[in-house]
């Protein structure tokens, strides 16, 4: 079924930017041949093709989400319209009233949302993101942080804006929103990173550097297993502060994921196996290995897990890891888990 759906999706998207790239050079050609007059070979100038009023370009195209299954359908345009025109989000007005685009510029936005209604999702259109105070640059297969997320972060910079230094390793970076977010929120902090891909490894990598914070964070392209849950290079380090957002959907809730994340995101990023813990579970191995004692394992998990999670550190993990706490996100779900390396 999901890979029906794939090549359907993707089909979709694939025609869209086929009619655009064709559109745009059918005109690009056409434009050449009228200006030439056939018979005296002379040329003949025409006036440039007019600006067209926003308001007037995005008639049609609410409707055209709402067939297509798109929510939200006047946040998704208007981040459209914002990254065309190349201004920032909240500088522009909720009714478009007096902006424009010029030919090429709507060209783009209605190429964007033909992508957009073949529901690649929003972030990989534009082609970055911000999350927290920070930009990213984002990338096709590379896992897209949530809002939750950033809740997560800023929950885990609360707890740790006053400790004097802060070493922390991230399993599973992605295109390293977390690290860089508590890199740019606390200068005490030093990263280091561990990710399966290689894509989002280059991306995290590239995000550091763009954002001036390459010289406190590394990244390590790294399939974390039993017995080998870091890199040769740092098996015999410790760390203050372990966190991660490793995969936790249930293999069988793959059918309900919406078609942007079945067809566009790494669903590495997202199985957890048949109870959505199957990394974490090598998370918490990798702590015991790599806290030092009283340091502090945060995670970010499904709303069932953490009394399950509760109820494996008294089962397996007592006398070395010990459950702190769990926390809830903004829609009221347990989400957020704190665990103390004794």
């Amino acid at each position: 079924m999901f890979k029906n759906l794939t090549r359907s999706v993707r089909h979709l998207t694939s025609r869209a930017l086929t009619q655009y790239n064709y559109a745009t050079s059918t005109r690009s050609s056409g434009t050449s041949s009228s200006n030439r007059s056939s018979t005296s070979g002379c040329v003949t100038n025409y006036p440039a093709k007019p600006f067209v009023a926003v308001t007037k370009a995005v008639e049609g195209w609410v409707q055209k989400l709402e067939d297509a299954g798109v929510h939200d359908t006047e946040f998704n345009l208007k981040c459209i319209v914002s990254h065309v025109l190349k201004r920032k989000f909240n500088t522009v007005p909720d009714n478009f009233s007096q902006l424009q685009f010029d030919p090429k510029q709507l060209a783009e936005f209605e190429r964007f949302l033909e992508a957009r209604c073949a529901r690649m999702p929003l972030q990989h259109i534009i082609g970055e993101w911000d999350f927290m105070d920070i930009t990213l640059k984002t990338a096709p297969s590379v896992f897209i942080p949530r809002p939750e997320t950033e809740e997560f972060v800023r929950l885990v910079i609360v707890n740790y804006k006053d400790v004097k230094h802060v070493n922390m390793l991230e399993v599973g970076c992605g295109s390293g929103a977390m690290s860089l977010s508590m890199l740019h929120a606390l200068p005490q902090v030093e990263a280091t990173a561990i990710e399966r891909s290689q894509a989002a490894t280059v991306l995290a990598a590239e995000n550091a550097k763009l954002l001036g914070l390459q010289k406190r964070f590394q990244v390590h392209n790294h399939t974390m297993e039993e017995d080998q849950y870091l890199p040769e290079q740092l098996q015999d380090k410790k760390y203050d502060l372990i966190i991660s957002n490793p995969p936790y959907v249930k293999t069988e809730e793959f059918q309900f994921l919406h078609p942007e994340v079945v067809v566009y995101e790494n669903l590495n990023a997202l199985d957890g196996g048949s109870d959505g813990l199957r990394v974490a579970r090598l998370v918490f191995d990798l702590a015991c290995r790599h806290l030092h004692s009283g340091g502090k394992l945060w995670l970010e998990l499904g709303n069932e897990h953490p009394p399950l999670v509760k109820t494996i550190m008294h089962l397996k993990y007592e006398g070395r890891l010990n459950f702190v706490g769990s926390y809830y996100d903004q829609y009221k779900r347990e989400r957020f888990v704190q665990i103390e390396k004794v």
